[in-house]
């Protein structure tokens, strides 16, 4: 008879592909390009200067070439650019299909496990029909590999047809769905489609209302000419300064203007809540005592957004720090998003999610860790160009909703469109290296977004403080487990939480990530954290030292 020890999954074997090697393929065809080209993926002069300036390294003087020379050396620039885009594109479809693999194999070693334990206890039991409850088990166990290896076949055909679609395309260039995709991947700009004349038309909006993807939103924009960009900045102001796929500088332009414009209403607000508090206080005082504490808590509450305003106005003045304001809602927990450094220019690009009772007012504090992170990461390589994101995009729980998922989910979407616009946005030949940090309940959310139907569109995540990722196993998260790091201080009181609604602990070795080291932390505190909870950012810290290496790339 069949034991369960004697059941194997028996998948096929992985496809034989080396993505590393296919990525520096990728990157080899844009270095090619940039040789090339240079800088000139703008205007024809500078096209055609770029040209002259290859011409010494062939032996063909393309500057007074005829137009059919020059029509070849637009085709090579457009194959070198597809080309590159349709291997990472590739690359990233193997790995999407091996995440898959593992997370099959997974499920059939618990499910064994399980069946293991179950059989292994009824057996320590007098009187039980062992025998007969392992054959139930092992059925149980040969449906569900029937259904595990029908799910991988399933894919495994879905990446054959992605392999034949990836041959085709670096053969003759890549169709309408390819360039949707790419385009969607991040893996092409609306400034090479525009540069390149290859922009499917019924991709390009008239106008965007907001719900089309940051990429389509991308195109729209770099399809039309400075003039037309500079109406539509005019036209609609409120809707570009909070929109994923509008490039950094334009929203920091559109968003400085409504700060501006915030604290002008707010010192005009808090003119009267001070006039209402000399009234409450004056010798004639309307409203009693009661009156007297609503004036007070008016003019605290208004002079307190007022003060944050300032600050942040303050801050986006400071020269050296480079930062872009992305986003500014005061409408209740409100929004706002804050670059140090520039997203679309920057080699590697970090995104930290912060965590319970964050609202907007909470940004000067968050900047301050960005500084920190970033700091961090040119300590790591001084030689390339870092920026940190401070992402209070969503509306964070208080300590009562932090213990459901509600709040997670409904950051989804916005944490989702925000990488992607970060990805269509970005202005360097090759990609950014992006890394998402998820601090408290924002790793959290950084769970629930990696497995939602729109994905993390990053390179590395990292989870610090964390009550779970909405997940029991690394693999569910779609990233390898040597780009999952995580890390909970001793001290940090989120060690007493974990493992209820939001998942096991992701420090848990069973969890499969990539453990780094924090300090301690500060004992005691107010419950039910403490102060250690928020020190991962402190300067010269093995959490933040470490969290610069990934964000430089170095892990």
């Amino acid at each position: 008879m069949t034991g369960i020890a004697d059941l194997h999954l028996g998948l096929p074997g992985d496809i034989e592909a080396d993505v590393p090697a296919i990525e520096s393929g990728a990157d080899d065809l844009d270095r090619l390009r940039e040789t090339m080209l240079g800088d000139a993926e703008t205007t024809d002069n500078q096209f055609r200067t770029a040209s002259g300036e290859f011409t010494d390294l062939i032996a063909w003087n393309i500057v007074s070439a005829s137009s059919t020379e020059l029509m070849a050396w637009e085709e090579a620039t457009r194959a070198l650019t597809y080309g590159a885009a349709t291997l990472r594109l590739w690359a990233s479809d193997i790995e999407a299909y091996r995440a898959e693999r593992a997370n099959i194999q997974r499920r059939w070693d618990e499910a064994k496990a399980d069946a293991q334990t179950a059989i292994s206890d009824i057996n320590s039991r007098p009187n039980m029909h062992g025998s007969l409850s392992s054959a139930v088990k092992v059925e149980e166990l040969e449906t569900l590999r029937t259904e595990l290896l029908g799910e991988h076949s399933g894919r495994w055909e879905t990446l054959m047809d992605q392999a034949d679609q990836a041959k085709k395309d670096l053969r003759d260039g890549p169709g309408k769905a390819t360039l949707e995709r790419l385009v969607s991947a991040g893996l092409l700009t609306g400034v090479q489609l525009t540069y390149l004349g290859d922009a499917v038309p019924s991709m390009v909006p008239d106008e965007p209302t907001g719900d089309e993807p940051p990429a389509i939103v991308n195109l729209w924009w770099t399809s039309m000419t400075e003039e037309e960009q500079r109406q539509a900045i005019e036209d609609h102001p409120e809707l570009l300064r909070d929109l994923d796929g509008i490039p950094a500088a334009v929203r920091d332009e559109l968003n400085r203007v409504h700060l501006d414009d915030e604290i002008a209403r707010l010192e005009e607000e808090v003119a009267k809540a001070e006039e209402w508090r000399d009234a409450a206080l004056g010798p004639w005082p309307t409203g009693g005592a009661w009156g007297t504490y609503h004036a007070m808590k008016e003019l605290e509450d208004r002079q307190g957004e007022l003060d944050t305003l300032t600050t942040l106005r303050d801050n986006l003045a400071d020269k050296d720090a480079d930062r872009y304001l992305l986003a500014l809602d005061t409408e209740n927990r409100g929004r706002a998003i804050v670059s140090n450094g520039n997203p679309d220019t920057a080699d590697n690009v970090a995104t930290l999610v912060p965590g319970t009772t964050t609202t907007w007012e909470s940004i000067n504090s968050q900047m301050g860790r960005a500084d920190n992170l970033a700091g961090a990461a040119r300590g790591v390589d001084e030689n390339a160009d870092h920026a940190v994101i401070s992402w209070i995009g969503y509306d964070a729980p208080n300590f009562a909703e932090a213990a459901f998922p509600g709040r997670a989910e409904g950051a989804v979407d916005e944490l989702s469109g925000f990488q992607d616009g970060l990805r269509v946005t970005h202005q360097n030949t090759s990609p950014s290296n992006n890394t998402v940090i998820g601090h408290s309940y924002g790793s959290t959310v950084v769970g629930h977004t990696a497995q939602s139907d729109g994905g993390l569109n990053a390179d590395e995540i990292i989870l610090v403080g964390s009550p779970g990722a909405n997940a029991d196993h690394v693999s569910e998260l779609g990233f390898a487990p040597d780009d999952v790091h995580v890390s909970t201080a001793e001290n940090d009181g989120i060690t007493g939480l974990t493992g209820f609604t939001h998942g096991p602990d992701p420090t848990d070795p069973d969890f499969g990530s990539t453990e780094f080291d924090s300090a301690p932390g500060s004992e005691g505190g107010q419950w039910p954290l403490g102060p250690a909870h928020s020190e991962y950012f402190n300067k010269d810290t093995p959490s933040l030292l470490y969290m610069g290496e990934v964000i430089a790339n170095q892990h």
